[in-house]
């Protein structure tokens, strides 16, 4: 049952009063620190909204303005719900759903879900015991009650017998499963224990284990491969904050620091095409610029936006 001290009933109390009118600056300070305090709250708000939207009958009686809920590069995108008349019976709603935690929305075709998306920085948003959820940057995940979602991106996730989908393809995982989604392709690569993806019919199924990597084009066509443990270890090191160089050029390794942090690494001509390899902290390109001119020769030149190897 939910208390008054439940992240359930904090959450409806903050809708009801965002309904009333307007948060003062000191309200929505406030607001942004019980959010950020736990992950758990930020779930509470979104279902909170769930229910009050569904208490409304999802009419949108005005254009939703977004609520910023932090202030990091993180953040999920929750809306600010309509004015309307019917604050008590939401609070029912809402206390009566708290007791059961994720609890489904009052729909025959939806669920209540938490929406993770990143821009440039990595996201562990769920931690407890067998389950976790990373988001590497620029990606988004719906997570459901007994399902993940990739909407696109990369993520990773672990549990037991846990239900992760992409558009096309669908697994039920018993250990790590890496998944990546673009407009072209999307692939999962079973990373420890093993992971069961379901063909063409639902009665079709393969069981994957580690290093198997399932991947459908855009045509629908699916290619099965192999990698090694090398391979996995370079592919997984982003979920560690890391980068794992070995074949790239220093052209491509500034594009891959480059989609993490506000400050640029720009390569000269002459350096573009080189090579440097080993494990490098993705949050410190300028570790980066300084062993490419320890091994490389050259100079680092800065300003307030970038980093210039030349």
């Amino acid at each position: 049952m939910a208390t008054e001290n439940s992240p359930d009933y904090v959450a409806a109390q903050w809708i009801a009063r965002i309904d009333r009118s307007s948060l003062t600056p000191q309200e929505e300070q406030a607001l942004k620190e019980w959010i950020n305090i736990d992950i758990r709250h930020k779930g509470a708000f979104l279902r909170a909204q769930a229910v009050w939207q569904v208490t409304q009958k999802a009419r949108a009686l005005q254009t939703p303005r977004p609520l910023p809920l932090s202030t990091s590069p993180s953040s999920v995108v929750v809306y600010q719900p309509a004015r309307v008349l019917a604050r008590r019976i939401f609070l029912r709603s809402a206390a009566a759903a708290a007791s059961f935690g994720l609890f489904a929305i009052a729909s025959k075709t939806s669920e209540a879900s938490t929406q993770y998306t990143t821009l440039k920085n990595i996201l562990h948003c769920r931690q407890s015991a067998g389950q976790q959820l990373i988001l590497d940057c620029y990606s988004q995940v719906n997570e459901y009650s007994e399902l993940t979602r990739m909407v696109y991106g990369r993520c990773l996730v672990a549990g037991a017998q846990r239900a992760v989908k992409t558009s096309q393809l669908r697994f039920v995982i018993n250990g790590h499963l890496l998944l990546y989604k673009d407009a072209n392709y999307e692939s999962g690569i079973v990373m420890d224990g093993h992971a069961s993806v379901q063909g063409q019919h639902r009665s079709q199924y393969k069981t994957l284990s580690v290093g198997e990597q399932i991947t459908r084009n855009s045509a629908g066509q699916l290619h099965f491969s192999y990698l090694d443990a090398a391979a996995l270890a370079r592919l997984s090191a982003w979920t560690n904050g890391q980068i794992s160089l070995d074949t790239q050029t220093i052209s491509e390794a500034s594009d891959i620091f480059n989609r993490y942090n506000q400050k640029q690494l720009v390569p000269s001509f002459r350096l573009a095409d080189y090579r440097l390899s080993g494990l490098f902290d993705l949050s410190k390109p300028d570790i980066f610029a300084l062993a490419v001119k320890s091994v490389l020769g050259g100079r680092i030149r800065e300003d307030g936006q970038h980093i210039y190897l030349e």
